[in-house]
């Protein structure tokens, strides 16, 4: 038995967690977002999510699986297995790949299988469109064979993804595109010179113990005319603000070689996620 918690529908949160209390479903599909949301709540009631009767937490529409900080909260918080989905509902209007069990075991890379049986995808140089040799960053671009009525011939989906076409472990033959998707060509951004997606934040963030589930990052020109980067989290010890502080600069440094300002603050000082997290504000454009 599973339960879609999809934000709004005029359902709040703690309503969401009295109907996993109730009914007992096993399967919880929602945004990572709002499974870590989820979770709070429930430990705000009270309740211990990781004893809840969920097994298996179904989720998509943001980078999870690949992110290995935010994968491990995840399932430490709920106890659960997390299982991603990948695809678009201008290419299809259900999921076009799945995570593979196999990529869960110890050692191996998380990766995701597409489903080849109904859909062709394809991976491109987000520049020039023209096919990558395997092994090789591009975009994905997804073409359905099973829609009559809105079909979708070379649709640019837009995540950067590498592809692998050999046996997997698990049995299946579908192409893998290896460690999931790091985000949208949109998405990228270019911080003096360094190109990174918004998912590398996330992961520098969270591989900080006791930082909470929220935070964000402004990027800014100052007055020397330097691109700047501040990100703000939440920690519940100032005593130790600022150990923190340096832990989630060294992080965020060592995965794209940028120095960041970082502000921390109270706890339930952000707001909640109530859609599709937003994490990343660049106003360089607004000045």
């Amino acid at each position: 038995m599973g339960i879609p918690c999809i934000p709004g529908g005029g359902m709040t949160a703690e309503m969401r967690c009295n109907i996993i209390e109730r009914y007992k479903p096993t399967i919880l599909a929602t945004l990572p977002s709002q499974l870590l949301r989820l979770g709070r709540v429930m430990q705000g009631l009270g309740l211990d999510p990781a004893r809840s009767s969920i097994k298996t937490l179904f989720t998509g529409g943001e980078p999870a699986a690949g992110i290995s900080t935010t994968r491990a909260r995840l399932e430490d918080l709920w106890g659960a297995r997390l299982v991603e989905f990948y695809g678009c509902t201008e290419a299809s209007p259900h999921s076009g790949g799945y995570s593979c069990p196999a990529s869960s075991l110890p050692g191996q890379q998380v990766h995701t299988h597409l489903m080849e049986d109904f859909q062709i995808w394809e991976l491109v140089d987000p520049d020039t469109l023209k096919p990558v040799a395997e092994g090789e960053c591009g975009i994905t671009i997804c073409t359905n064979m099973n829609s009559e009525s809105s079909s979708q011939l070379r649709f640019i989906v837009g995540d950067y993804t590498t592809f692998n076409s050999s046996p997997c472990d698990c049995g299946r033959t579908h192409v893998r595109a290896m460690g999931g998707f790091s985000g949208r060509a949109d998405d990228l951004i270019n911080l003096r010179g360094l190109k990174f997606y918004p998912s590398v934040i996330e992961e520098a963030v969270r591989a900080v113990a006791g930082v909470g589930d929220e935070y964000d990052a402004t990027i800014e020109t100052n007055k020397a005319g330097i691109d700047v980067m501040t990100v703000r989290v939440e920690h519940a010890d100032f005593e130790s603000s600022e150990t923190v502080a340096r832990a989630v600069a060294y992080e965020v440094r060592t995965r794209i070689e940028v120095r960041c300002e970082v502000e921390i603050i109270a706890p339930d000082t952000l707001p909640k996620t109530e859609f599709k997290a937003k994490r990343i504000f660049d106003n360089r454009n607004k000045r």
